[in-house]
């Protein structure tokens, strides 16, 4: 068995005490553990105190259970339909009733200080006329005991437990209560506290399982819209208990639950539960690669979300549309501009060649060098021929110009419409390689291993 609880990043921060509370009880033939969530709500004042007194009273009463059940013979009711719900409506009853008579106790014993009224400022007067005092204690409860033949257990309100059955299947066997959404949960002080608990019974010998885990609602908050990296967390912990032990997973719990609260849900977080390291040591294996199939789908998920608010944003395709049209207009202005300075440069070459001077025949000559250059001289233009050239080549000069002139002009936008457009193309593109990417890596670890 296992159990720890830690201070909520977030209430360190604030000065708020801790409001969760876990145990874990264990006297060899029974195993009991229980988790609570005491509520932030400002009017609930003491609910560290209320979450201890569930968990407490939660833990006895269903030793007690245990033990009457058995010792009457009737414990075979357990699985009976009928008979369960008789048993299991006084189990719940009792709890509730139980730790309604020990915050009424405490109350009276213990009035509201100057800071709870300050702090209470909406119930503190009714709180003072005794009027559901239950209230300020108010806490979530989830509790669990393991006997030979059955696992039973108990929720209200919000948080989870999850059920490792003998194939190393995850599963949330509590029914959930749909008044639990968002910041909204059922609670031990509510008026029909003791009818909204949840309960399931697993028959052992049908449904064998291998772990079940109990959490507050701060670790699956670090896992916002993702209940998979809960259980995901979980696995990781029943990995660590298979290979270092329970006692050392249960003591890393401290540093790691307020890692997880640090970069999460900031709040309480509480986990209990229980293991049968021989038989969960087999799916390790199958835990890491599970755990990395999630992973790699999570990350899949938050890339394509990015992709899809880049495609729907709108301003990407404007910038790229506006990239579009300025490359296009450069494009032109470049392709015009490198005709006219090719036919401009032709020219100029053409008259550069009549202009030069006349090739004289040397002494060291051959008839044939002589004779090329003689063809050479016969070529070349007189002044009066060059005269519509050099025109032409001031035409030319002036078409280049002009090209060059709506070139510059078009090179403006078309450094803008770069500096704004192709970062983020490159964080487009690179986000594009990062799904096939992970594309490629879910469809490895999804393959059937051979």
């Amino acid at each position: 068995m296992f159990c720890n609880s830690v201070r909520g990043s977030g209430h360190v921060r604030k000065g708020i005490p801790c409001e969760d509370y876990g145990i874990k009880k264990e006297d060899g033939e029974y195993k009991i553990f229980a988790v609570a969530d005491g509520h932030g709500d400002p009017n609930c004042v003491r609910s560290g105190v209320g979450s201890r007194f569930a968990c407490e009273i939660a833990a006895a009463v269903l030793d007690k259970f245990a033990r009457q059940l058995r010792e009457s013979g009737k414990e075979a009711l357990i699985f009976d339909a009928t008979g369960s719900g008789r048993i299991l409506s006084q189990l719940k009853g009792s709890i509730v009733s139980r730790w309604l008579s020990a915050v009424d106790s405490e109350y009276k014993e213990n009035p509201l200080t100057s800071e709870e009224i300050r702090t209470a400022s909406k119930l503190a007067d009714e709180f003072r006329r005794n009027i559901r005092t239950e209230r300020m204690y108010g806490t979530t409860l989830i509790a669990g005991l393991l006997t030979d033949s059955y696992l039973l257990l108990l929720q209200q309100g919000d948080g989870r437990c999850v059920l490792f059955s003998e194939n190393g299947e995850a599963s949330q066997p509590i029914p959930w209560d749909d008044r639990c959404l968002g910041t909204a949960t059922t609670s031990m002080c509510d008026v029909d506290a003791a009818q909204s608990i949840r309960s399931v019974v697993i028959n052992l010998a049908e449904n064998p399982v291998i772990a079940c885990v109990a959490g507050t609602d701060g670790v699956e908050d670090s896992f916002p819209n993702s209940m998979d990296k809960t259980v995901s967390y979980y696995r990781r912990m029943l990995t660590e208990a298979c290979g270092n032990g329970v006692e050392a997973m249960e003591s890393a719990l401290t540093e790691d639950l307020s890692a997880l609260s640090k970069a999460g849900s900031a709040d309480d977080i509480t986990v209990a539960g229980f293991i049968d390291v021989k038989r969960t040591r087999k799916f390790i294996h199958d835990f890491d690669k599970l755990n990395r199939i999630i992973d790699a789908q999570d990350e899949l998920s938050v890339v394509n979300d990015r992709i899809q608010s880049v495609e729907n944003g709108g301003l990407y395709a404007f910038l790229s549309q506006k990239y579009s049209d300025a490359m296009s207009v450069y494009s032109d202005a470049k392709e015009k501009f490198d005709a006219a300075d090719v036919k401009y440069k032709a020219a100029a070459r053409q008259i550069a060649a009549h202009e030069s001077e006349e090739m004289k025949p040397e002494a060291h000559d051959d008839d044939e060098t002589v004779r090329l250059k003689n063809i050479i001289n016969d070529m070349r233009l007189d002044e009066a021929h060059l005269a519509p050239l050099r025109r032409e080549l001031k035409k030319l000069e002036a078409e280049r110009d002009s090209a060059a002139q709506t070139l510059a002009e078009a090179e403006t936008p078309k450094k803008a419409a770069e500096k704004e457009f192709l970062p983020r193309r490159e964080a487009y593109d690179k986000l594009i390689e990062e799904k096939e990417k992970l594309t490629r890596q879910l469809e490895k670890l999804t393959k059937t291993d051979r």
